[in-house]
């Protein structure tokens, strides 16, 4: 039962890591084409605290 719930939490972490980085960089393609400063400008905002927030998800879901 634990494994379980451990492998769901590291599955909705990964997920939402790849949703913050998604939606960063979509971001910042329309407004600003792509460029790597442009980019970093866009992880600033509220995706890059999505990727934060999943990332401890992920962490503090690894076994001990």
């Amino acid at each position: 039962m634990r494994a379980t719930l451990v492998r769901s939490r590291v599955v909705v972490g990964l997920l939402l890591v790849a949703s913050g980085l998604v939606w960063a960089i979509l971001r910042g393609l329309p407004y600003y084409g792509v460029s790597p400063t442009h980019l970093a400008y866009d992880l600033d905002q509220p995706p890059w605290l999505l990727v934060l927030v999943s990332g401890w998800l992920c962490y503090r879901s690894r076994r001990r």
